[in-house]
């Protein structure tokens, strides 16, 4: 039987969502929309520079005036000043439009395109094996198990009367036995995917025996390790190391793990990216592979 599990990704913020690419995202959603702006910008010998004072390079006398590029071509002083007239009406306008809270609008709205396009592929992958594996509702659980008690006392009653009749003694009343249900066995289960959604901060985990560890199923084809950031690399496997050096004893996740993070010198390794959920996320993921195993009485 093959059960969903559930991961958390922490996405660490990129250039997607600095402050360079939204503020240049919103300068170019204001200014394309000005017919102003969107026109090409008249650098070069034509009709607007010529009247502005623009030359082409190579000339005499009074006609060279501005000044030349690598091309051989002059920008005059007064194209520069048609640039910058033009730059000081896109700065103005720039200022009205493009404010500290348009900005976090338009932060707040990569954020929901991003969510909703990935929501859309993990919904697909949850409505997919919940067709593949249908599950009865608790109402449903509930009346099937009311009409079998239903059954049971009916036979019970028949049982009886027909003692009565066959004897005078009354019946002996024997201790009835409680069910063994999937909760119970959960209970028992110190490693893999169900053991491993009840990790806590406040859970005890221990080393798991060779027995433990072959008992966890892995997929075809599937390896069996932990991928980790190379920032937490070295803390967390010097916890794992540290935790299967005492293979006799327990160690709560939240209090005595960080404790275990030496190097070979004894030292403390590096637990400055080591956060809570950090030590969570890695026993939860050793637990699921087998290579810690829960402490039931936790």
């Amino acid at each position: 039987h093959r059960c969903p599990s559930f991961h958390v990704t922490v996405a660490i913020a990129t250039h997607d969502w600095c402050l360079a690419t939204v503020f240049s995202e919103s300068v170019r959603e204001v200014l394309k929309g000005v017919d102003e702006f969107r026109m090409a910008l008249p650098i070069g010998p034509c009709e607007e520079y010529e009247k502005s004072g623009t030359r082409r390079s190579g000339g005499s006398g009074d006609d060279n005036v501005g000044s030349s590029d690598g091309d051989g071509v002059g920008v005059g002083v007064g194209g520069r000043a048609f640039l910058e007239e033009q730059m000081e009406r896109a700065f103005a306008l720039l200022r009205e439009r493009v404010t500290g809270a348009s900005l976090e609008q338009r932060l707040r709205w990569k954020y929901s395109v991003h969510n909703a396009r990935a929501d859309v592929c993990r919904r697909a992958v949850v409505e997919d094996y919940a067709a593949a594996n249908p599950r009865p509702s608790k109402k449903r659980k509930m009346l099937a198990t009311n009409e079998c008690a239903d059954e049971a006392d009916d036979d019970d009653d028949d049982e009886e009367s027909a003692n009565a009749d066959a004897s005078s003694e009354p019946p002996q009343s024997q201790p009835q036995s409680q069910p063994h249900t999937e909760d119970d066995e959960a209970d028992s289960i110190v490693v893999g995917p169900k053991a491993a959604s009840k990790v806590r901060l406040e859970t005890l985990v221990r080393a798991s025996t060779p027995s433990e560890r072959e008992s966890v199923a892995m997929e075809e084809g599937k390896l069996r390790g932990l991928t980790v950031r190379e920032e937490t690399h070295g803390a967390l496997m010097s916890i794992l190391a540290g935790i299967k050096n005492h293979p006799g004893r327990s160690f709560v996740v939240g209090s005595d793990l960080r404790g275990l993070a030496k190097n070979d010198e004894g030292d403390d390794c590096g637990l400055d990216f080591v956060c809570d959920f950090t030590l969570l996320s890695f026993a939860r993921c050793c637990v699921e592979l087998g290579a810690l195993a829960m402490v039931c009485d936790s």
